[in-house]
């Protein structure tokens, strides 16, 4: 019986050897839970162009999505570049508004 208890102890313990985080063998190219990252979201509270609080009655559209801004100077500077404007917003999680139909 001892013997028994001591085989499945040992099988146990080099299973969870085998299984830990620092092993790296047989795992190439598979991420593992904690690697994964979450995309979180938000809804646009700040101007692409200047990082003032919006003004819900200053907005433009853009690719069916609605843009709000601090003031329409910061309308205008992002008309002349809103491709980078709307990279920035998406990487840092804003989810835009669809234009209303």
């Amino acid at each position: 019986m001892k013997l028994v208890v001591s085989l499945i102890t040992m099988l146990l313990v080099a299973g969870l050897l085998v299984t830990s985080p620092g092993c790296k063998k047989g795992k190439e190219g598979q991420k593992s839970p904690a690697t994964k990252t979450a995309t979180v979201t938000k809804a646009q509270t700040t101007c692409p162009v200047d990082d003032e609080q919006i003004d819900k009655d200053i907005y433009g559209d853009y690719e069916g999505k609605r843009v709000y801004f601090c003031c329409s100077d910061c309308r205008d500077v992002f008309n002349d570049d809103p491709n980078s404007y709307m990279q920035e917003m998406e990487g840092e999680g804003v989810v835009l508004e669809k234009v209303p139909k």
